[in-house]
């Protein structure tokens, strides 16, 4: 359990790539269970970070051997995604404990032992009310030491259309005592690292859902014959099998790439934390560390966020090439997909997905994105049987540059788009990897000629959307809700 944890509370120090692809792997076997191991490695990264070492030793090694489960508690009824209205109160005690009192909603593993809990400082509360400032991040175990209850309570668990093992939880904190982790005020970041954790996690928890979906209907496409022949032979399935597949590696390669780098800027951080190397290397690799953490920032929002979305549209394929059985819960397609639909929800939706890439745009993450795409498609092009491609990828960056111009002349159009821009840079950016593994493996060639062939034309049509679609387009928005969605407007008493 909580694989990345250091070796010395009974962890085995993986590299999040490693962890990524057990966790990818696990919720292929089933997702729900997925849900309770991953939010392990999280909630015990937060400790191991900002903890202090007596609570590292206290917890740690009951993680690492399974024997507490833990969760975050972020959401409150009126605080979702807007966590600058959370009001449940950390109130400091003389003993140096703190009192935890609120009620959060739809918490994952909300049964668990030890509970993560982002709450209000008491003595700051109404100053700080409606910002992410005068947060804390408080450990509150659901028992005190002696084993008596600690004033945490589950009064109800969530009814779901999917991922039914894993319990979704209100949970009530009374007068619990739990300890800080890090600093006084500044649980938003500290919490903010684990979501960013949580949301590659999501990544790797869709795609191994949605390689669990493909593969059940390629099974069912290749055994279940139509007309005197399977109908995996059928072009129209065959086609949608082949783009289940190409959009699950691409998703998969765009991932993997956020973890190496995500992997890098650990490595590298602790590298000069340990203060080696000469003045010089370490001057170096301070400056890649700064570059890369900007790419991770980017890359993070945009993984979560195609991870999802292609499990979803994968997931509804296979209810698809089942056909009729696919609607019954005599096979796994249906399942699969009520499970996939949570998915572009939790841990932020695939809309603050895509408002957070924006934001990380905004601040230049993108011109050091693509300068290394760029840079890596220039060296593809020595090759014969990427150089084609490789071209035809860069030619697209700089239409995503330019909308990006017409985009930021007005934030609220921006933001409309923000979807729409976030799939192409992700098109872009999961080309370039896809054809950066042609160079280890020439026999993904194909793999990875259907993705630039099909997805570029996409970039192309969504910079000329952008383009010529950005005057009045909220206006009429606006006025067609006005004029046809006038009825679903309650009344004024």
């Amino acid at each position: 359990m909580a694989l990345p944890i250091a070796e010395e509370y009974g962890g085995a120090a993986v590299p999040i790539l490693v962890n990524g692809m057990v966790l990818e792997m696990i919720s292929r076997a089933d997702t729900s269970l997925m849900t309770i191991l991953g939010l392990q490695s999280g909630t015990a990264g937060d400790i191991q970070k900002f903890g202090s070492e007596e609570l590292k030793r206290t917890w740690l090694p009951r993680f690492t051997s399974g024997e507490v489960q833990g969760c975050m508690d972020l959401t409150e009824p009126q605080a979702g995604s807007d966590l600058g209205q959370i009001s449940t109160r950390a109130t400091d005690l003389p003993d140096g404990t703190i009192r935890v009192d609120g009620q959060k909603i739809f918490i994952t593993n909300g049964g668990a032992e030890v509970h993560l809990v982002l709450a209000r400082d008491a003595d700051t509360f109404e100053s700080s009310r409606g910002t992410t400032n005068g947060l804390s991040l408080v450990l509150v175990p659901r028992h005190r030491p002696d084993g008596t209850p600690n004033g945490v309570r589950v009064p109800r668990l969530e009814r779901k259309l999917g991922i039914h093992g894993s319990p979704t939880c209100e949970v009530l904190f009374e007068g619990a005592i739990g300890t800080r982790l890090g600093e006084k005020g500044k649980g938003f970041r500290a919490m903010l690292e684990l979501m960013n954790n949580a949301r590659l996690g999501v990544a790797a928890q869709a795609l191994g859902l949605a390689e669990a979906a493909f593969h059940e209907a390629a099974v069912y496409a290749n055994q279940r014959e139509q007309f005197g022949k399977p109908v995996a032979q059928q072009p129209l399935v065959q086609s949608m099998l082949a783009k289940m597949a190409v959009n699950i590696e691409a998703a998969r390669a765009l991932l993997y790439r956020a973890f190496e780098l995500y992997d890098y800027t650990l490595a590298a951080g602790a590298w000069l934390a340990a203060g080696r190397g000469s003045p010089t290397e370490r001057a170096e690799v301070a400056a890649r560390l700064e570059r890369e953490q900007v790419r991770v920032r980017l890359l993070t929002p945009l993984c979560k966020y195609y991870a999802t979305e292609i499990c979803s549209d994968v997931t509804r394929d296979a209810v698809q090439v089942f056909g009729g059985i696919g609607y019954t819960m005599d096979v796994d397609a249906a399942k699969l997909h009520a499970d996939s639909l949570i998915m572009t929800i939790y841990e932020g939706t695939s809309e603050i997905q895509a408002s957070f890439a924006l934001r990380e745009m905004g601040k230049g993450a993108l011109g050091t994105v693509f300068a290394e795409a760029r840079r890596e498609l220039e060296a593809m092009k020595e090759d014969p049987r990427r150089s084609a491609l490789a071209k035809h990828v860069e030619e697209e960056i700089p239409r995503i540059e330019h909308a990006i111009k017409v985009l930021f002349g007005d934030i609220a159009y921006a933001l409309l788009r923000a979807k729409l821009l976030a799939e192409m840079v992700i098109d872009v950016l999961s080309a370039t990897e896809l054809l950066r593994q042609v160079g280890a493996d020439p026999t993904r060639l194909d793999l990875a000629e259907s993705y630039v062939r099909r997805r570029m034309l996409q970039v192309e049509l969504g910079a000329r959307r952008i383009e010529q679609n950005h005057e009045g387009r909220m206006d009429r928005d606006a006025h067609i809700l006005e004029v046809f969605g006038a009825s679903a407007v309650p009344e004024k008493a």
